[in-house]
């Protein structure tokens, strides 16, 4: 059978023991996902059909999913690293719009303080990065879910927590 598949994301590591899996999107899922049934991964070259156990959304670029044939980690990290593709487009909006919305917002960290000026966000793969300005001064924040404690979106403030020694090297 002859498809046309649609780029999902990426497999980027495993989660647990039981086989669940990580799914980084470049684009902004939506609750469709989590209805798909079939996804076709990448494998030596070639797109390969796995029924999807379940897929249960995270953030809107982030998914746990379970496949049939990876019931342990063994099975699963042999697919981390995979291109995930679907028969049908699944997502509707585009995540660069989602995430110009940072834009000149306050970075402000829980130890080093206020951090700079958010001028840009870039979507590489599913590792958003936020290029902050500090006057002339540039400092690329790399955002995850846990490096974010708040958000003040009245004050354009966001805050963050960001691992000690982070601002060391680029400050």
């Amino acid at each position: 059978m002859e498809y046309k598949l649609y780029p999902l994301g990426k497999i980027i590591k495993t989660h647990g023991y039981n086989g669940v899996l990580v799914l980084v999107s470049d684009s902004c899922l939506d609750d469709e996902a989590e209805n798909v049934k079939e996804v076709f991964l990448v494998i030596d070259g070639l797109h390969v059909p796995f029924p999807v156990k379940e897929l249960v959304l995270l953030s809107d670029t982030l998914a746990h999913v379970k496949l049939e044939f990876a019931d342990d980690q063994n099975e699963a990290i042999k697919l981390v690293g995979c291109g995930v593709y679907v028969d049908k487009p699944l997502c509707r909006r585009k995540i660069q719009s989602e995430l110009e919305r940072w834009v000149g917002f306050t970075v402000n960290d829980s130890i080093y303080g206020k951090v700079g000026v958010v001028k840009k966000v870039e979507n590489y793969r599913g590792n958003v990065v936020m290029q902050v300005m500090d006057g002339k001064k540039e400092i690329l924040i790399s955002m995850y879910p846990e490096l974010v404690t708040s958000i003040d979106e009245i004050a354009k403030k966001l805050f963050i927590s960001a691992p000690n020694g982070y601002f060391l090297c680029n400050k």
